[in-house]
């Protein structure tokens, strides 16, 4: 069980154990997972729509996802980081109704530019460039550049007057590859090492 996993890891003395997670079971295994060291969390979520969020994640669950984020909050995961890849004509009208979920919780919505991956159809007129997305924030709130935290692959931005923030990893148009420290355990078992 990935309790476990995380538990082990956590007695070698890793500093951070982060996990990046769908969210369709958090309600279920996250405060066991918290037992166990879990210290960071990254929920993926693509769509604040049921009917988007289904045929992305070709099921439905959207509410169980907003009830483990709820939870995470609530058994103090700070900042609880919500990653969102922007696709042009899936959810880049969608781009606001993320960061009003910042206005009351401390979520750092992290917009990820969309890459190319095996199996996912990478076509360059789906990508929304994060200066794009940013644009598109700065006309409806007021925002600022946040404190730079090192080895941080996100470009981090306040909104005033909102507890949570709002974040871009501009992969494709600003790699940042030469600076991430990250370890990484797929869930097929694989380790991926950025450096």
């Amino acid at each position: 069980m990935i309790s476990r996993v995380v538990e082990e890891v956590s007695d070698l003395g890793v500093r951070t154990v982060g996990l990046t997670t769908n969210g369709l079971v958090l309600t279920r295994r996250l405060p066991a997972l918290q037992r166990a060291g879990l210290s960071a969390l990254n929920v993926s979520l693509d769509s604040l729509r049921a009917d988007r969020y289904e045929r992305m994640a070709r099921r439905p669950g959207l509410s169980r996802v907003l009830a483990g984020i709820d939870l995470a909050l609530q058994l103090g995961y700070r900042p609880l980081k919500l990653n969102v890849v922007l696709m042009k004509g899936f959810n880049d009208d969608e781009i606001c109704d993320f960061v009003e979920l910042t206005r009351d919780r401390e979520i750092e919505i992290r917009f990820i530019e969309f890459m190319p991956f095996t199996g996912n159809s990478w076509d360059d007129s789906k990508l929304v460039p994060y200066r794009t997305a940013l644009r598109e924030i700065a006309k409806r709130y007021e925002v600022e550049p946040a404190e730079v935290r090192a080895s941080d692959t996100a470009r981090v931005w306040n909104v005033r007057g909102h507890k949570g923030t709002v974040a871009f990893i501009a992969s494709m148009t600003r790699p940042f590859c030469n600076t991430c420290n990250r370890l990484r355990l797929t869930a097929d078992g694989s380790i991926k090492v950025w450096t």
